[in-house]
């Protein structure tokens, strides 16, 4: 096999893993501060979920030929450019959050999940600045193409939405019910 293909899957599960991570650990949060727990669901659950579901379903369907080339590169660059910008807006708040952890509790391996979280916003950042513009031009010229559908874009979106959101949910209330069975016993 491809190393490639190996790194990118390695990368994918880790991203669908940390994606429920982050919504079972809203689910915890929301018990205490319910706007904070939905934000950090939205931004550090569903919406990763979602980014993860879409590029696996248009791979997918792209390897089976059910999708053209210039579909595929719309999805690519749209998924860049719409859900790069929530991940990075997600890197903020979790970067303060951590901080936040390090502050309170004095702990040196929250220090370190606090650099570690600075220094991959700013990284998210530089990226998505610096490649911003080619996204955007390969999603205008996927647009122009004679062979892109609209509407296999829109239901790769709504399917990967949709899934995203039934497996972010599940865990988000399993962190909720955690919590609730905690305090219930205190």
């Amino acid at each position: 096999m491809n190393l490639s293909l190996i790194l990118g899957i390695i990368i994918i599960v880790v991203d669908v893993v940390f994606s429920i991570w982050n919504s079972y650990n809203a689910g915890k949060i929301t018990y205490y501060r319910r706007g904070l727990g939905r934000l950090v669901f939205v931004l550090g659950g569903f919406l990763p979920m979602s980014y993860v579901i879409a590029m696996i379903l248009t791979f997918i369907l792209a390897y089976l030929g059910y999708l053209s080339l210039s579909t595929v590169l719309f999805l690519f660059s749209f998924s860049f450019l719409f859900f790069g910008l929530a991940i990075i807006m997600w890197g903020v708040i979790a970067t303060t959050l951590s901080f936040v952890a390090t502050v309170r509790g004095r702990s040196w391996k929250s220090g370190l999940v606090t650099v570690y979280n600075a220094f991959a916003t700013i990284w998210d950042a530089w990226d998505y600045i610096t490649n911003f513009f080619s996204a955007w031009r390969i999603a205008r010229r996927a647009i122009d193409s004679s062979d892109f559908s609209i509407i296999d874009v829109i239901a790769i979106l709504v399917i990967a939405l949709g899934i995203g959101y039934i497996i972010s949910y599940a865990a988000y209330k399993e962190g909720l019910k955690s919590e609730q069975r905690i305090r219930f016993f205190y």
